[in-house]
């Protein structure tokens, strides 16, 4: 029998301010404490019917759906992968999520029975603590859990082929459905579109940081609502991009390299690794670099001052100045050391992409630069050796 004691129990999770009308309705229903089981009751506010057991417990069944985005026993799918999506379609729907669940297999592996569950469904396990004597390991991250224990499931089982059928469907939920305006943010609904992810991909080669780009992602769309994902999503998209790349970053960039040398003859480049196998010189021309240089090859800039934070390497541009007095590029090196070896390897790749030498080049104050330029320049039966200058700001900066 349902006392008013039990229906105050069973509803303490809710807004206070529904819960009076909760309860006198339930009341009021059962009538007068003899109640015929369960009795169905209409919430408005969330389009969904909320129910008493005989014992105070209270379910939620959604009655707006559309009775062919809804699954019945009997169902049958062309596939596992239908009847899943379609129990996430449901759940999509109705307000809650959808997590997969147990399954049973035959000898040949093929799946005979899928279960799958609301994502409220079971309970988290407690935290454990292990003591070895001197301190004590906590097993699992401390997180806030949703899970209340919810019975809703869907259980598909094979048939014949591919196809599958729906051989118990669970409805009742222990649990208030998500209203509309907030399905955008539940996890199952949540996906960054190859859009979004080539966005924050470009973003972040120029070092703009997650909550900026979410924010500049935002306005294009016209709304938050619009862009499909979360800040949290796209900070673990960047982060399962670093994961990705790990330890191949130079490996991926020497083959972005190779790609280009064959779809273009005219891009150079060359590389050297150390004994253990790591990027230590690097070295790359395109076209437009080469032709550049072929034009205004009379005064070269050389500047090795741009040191890169994760990779301890030195980046080191080839630029000039063209007719209209704009700065352009004739070539990009990066090295791991600023030594006499790492300047000789690189003045000779760069004469062997550009075929000569040029008029004047310009550097700072680096001792190693000042004997590796005379080596790796020297005057030829076509070319006059290059002249070395020093950078005015250089020697102003380090005066100062």
């Amino acid at each position: 029998m349902i006392t008013e004691d039990l229906l105050r129990i069973s509803v303490t999770s809710f807004d206070s301010s529904h819960a009076s009308r909760f309860i006198d309705d339930a009341l009021s229903d059962c009538g007068n404490g003899n109640g015929k089981g369960s009795e169905s009751v209409e919430n408005d506010d969330a389009n969904s019917n909320y129910t008493f057991s005989p014992g105070g417990s209270m379910y939620f069944v959604l009655v707006c759906v559309d009775e062919k985005c809804k699954p019945f026993v009997d169902k049958i799918f062309n596939s596992l992968e239908a009847g899943l999506n379609f129990y996430k379609d449901y759940g999509h729907s109705c307000g809650f999520g959808t997590r997969r669940s147990a399954e049973n297999q035959d000898e040949d592996h093929t799946i005979i029975s899928k279960y799958v569950v609301c994502n409220r469904s079971g309970f988290n396990e407690k935290k454990e603590t292990i003591s070895d004597g001197n301190s004590n390991h906590v097993v699992r991250r401390r997180t806030v859990s949703s899970r209340c224990g919810c019975n809703a499931k869907l259980n598909l089982k094979f048939i014949s082929g591919e196809r599958y059928r729906v051989s118990c469907f669970v409805e009742e939920h222990n649990h208030d459905f998500v209203p509309e305006v907030g399905r955008q943010f539940m996890r199952v609904n949540r996906e960054m579109s190859c859009i979004s992810r080539n966005f924050a991909f470009d973003v972040g080669n120029v070092n703009i940081r997650t909550s900026k780009s979410f924010f500049f992602m935002k306005k294009m769309v016209g709304g938050y609502a619009n862009v499909g994902a979360t800040v949290q999503d796209f900070r673990n998209f960047r982060r399962n991009l670093k994961e990705y790349v790990g330890e191949r970053d130079a490996q991926m960039i020497i083959e972005k390299f190779k790609v280009k040398k064959e779809s273009c003859e005219s891009f150079y480049f060359a590389y050297e690794l150390d004994k253990e196998g790591h990027l230590t010189k690097l070295f790359w021309a395109d076209s437009v670099s080469r032709r550049n240089y072929e034009l205004y090859c009379d005064a070269v800039s050389f500047d090795a001052i741009f040191d890169t934070n994760k990779y301890n390497m030195v980046f080191c541009p080839f630029t000039g100045i063209d007719k209209h007095e704009k700065c352009v590029t004739f070539g990009f090196a990066l090295l791991s050391k600023e030594d006499i070896p790492h300047f000789t390897w690189v003045f000779d790749q760069f004469l062997k992409a550009m075929g000569r030498n040029p008029v004047c080049i310009i550097t700072d104050q680096c001792p190693a630069m000042k004997q590796t330029i005379p080596m790796s320049f020297p005057a030829t039966e076509k070319f006059p050796a290059t002249k070395h200058r020093l950078c005015t700001m250089q020697v102003i900066l380090t005066l100062n």
